[in-house]
């Protein structure tokens, strides 16, 4: 089995600590592993997208346009720019959060509707998980986790080939002692949501 996904959000959201907790996860379960992050102009804020290739056998890190079979989107305008990646019938999972651009912020361009860009989603993927990823970690006691929220989602979807006990050992490997109890919990959280849907 294959799985093609990207990984996008904004600077400081987590999405290159995510994709690497995945593709160790993965490599755990003796899949081949290629991976390709591409940043925007500022590290914290900017656009970055991560392309996370597992399966047999990879040989090029890069996914085609059109040709993913998942995209994670961290907010949701960065999963919107995204859309060109997915093949036809797709799976998106979405964090329900909206940043504005700079362009919005300092007023030179006019602001985007959450909902629109939610409803463009929709209307493109095949299957959408729609989770708050923000709210569910702030219940949990740290905003920070929403991240493992997200792949929580990402490990309880019928695409994904990477064992539950694998994703939650390279959570361990990744994290201080510390969070780790917390973020398992997150991870948990994450996974319930994707069968509620």
């Amino acid at each position: 089995m294959k799985l093609d996904s990207v990984f996008c959000g904004v600077g400081g959201q987590g999405v290159v600590v995510l994709s690497d907790i995945f593709c160790e996860a993965a490599l755990m379960d003796g899949l081949d592993v290629a991976k390709a992050e591409i940043h925007g102009m500022a590290q914290r804020g900017g656009s970055i997208a991560a392309h996370v290739r597992i399966g047999e056998k990879v040989q090029e890190p890069l996914i085609e346009r059109g040709k993913a079979d998942l995209i994670l989107g961290f907010e949701i305008l960065e999963t919107a720019r995204s859309l060109p990646m997915l093949k036809a019938q797709g799976t998106i999972i979405v964090n329900e959060k909206y940043i504005p651009p700079t362009t919005v912020l300092d007023g030179s361009a006019k602001p985007l509707k959450a909902e629109e860009l939610l409803k463009m989603i929709r209307e493109i993927a095949g299957t959408v998980y729609e989770i708050d990823a923000i709210g569910i970690a702030n219940k949990l006691g740290n905003p920070m986790m929403a991240n493992t929220v997200l792949l929580g989602t990402l490990s309880a979807t019928a695409e994904n080939p990477v064992r539950k006990e694998s994703l939650e050992k390279a959570i361990a490997n990744k994290l201080k002692e510390k969070y780790l109890c917390p973020n398992l919990k997150a991870f948990q959280a994450g996974r319930e949501k994707a069968r509620l849907r």
